[in-house]
């Protein structure tokens, strides 16, 4: 049987790890390319959409906030906003630590449990544990990654679908 914490926490530590392999990417494409990581970090798909470090920052933030709501625990400190590269690396690094010291227990047993997600400007809207673990916080961690992986392939970094996919995939001996 598939628990609370078997749909949460393996896909965050998933996600963040996948952004720390297109990180890494955009590092070496940068240096590549003589282009300033800042400059990369700074990218955006349309002006009006958060840059390329953004992303990371929120699902980061996403990350954190879901371990809050199911265990009450989050120590993680992360700045909302456009990050330089070492707090994008710091964020991510710290995320995953927090993400695998979550517990089995921690978690399981609260998938009805009313918790908060934010759809824009206002107050949180309930709704179960389970149904924001699987309608709003997968979305929209994935939507984050996926921009991070697009704004990276339209600055003319060489990714592939195994740069984005490697990290959830689980490849049987």
């Amino acid at each position: 049987m598939t628990t609370l914490y078997d749909l949460t926490v393996p896909f965050l530590i998933n996600a963040l790890k996948a952004e720390q392999h297109l990180l890494a990417q955009a590092e070496a494409f940068a240096t590549e390319k003589g282009i300033p990581i800042a400059e990369l970090l700074e990218s955006r798909l349309a002006e009006d959409m958060w840059p390329l470090s953004q992303q990371i920052v929120i699902t980061a933030i996403h990350s954190k906030m879901t371990v809050l709501k199911l265990t009450g625990n989050a120590p993680v400190d992360i700045n909302f906003g456009p990050a330089p590269l070492e707090d994008c690396k710091k964020y991510l690094t710290e995320t995953i630590a927090l993400l695998e010291s979550v517990t089995p227990e921690s978690v399981n047993g609260k998938e009805s449990t009313s918790v908060g997600a934010m759809m824009g400007p206002g107050p949180e809207v309930p709704m179960k544990a389970v149904d924001y673990v699987e309608g709003y916080l997968k979305p929209n961690v994935l939507f984050h990654v996926t921009t991070l992986y697009d704004i990276l392939r339209s600055k003319g970094a060489s990714l592939g679908k195994k740069d984005y996919l490697s990290t959830f995939i689980r490849v049987l001996a």
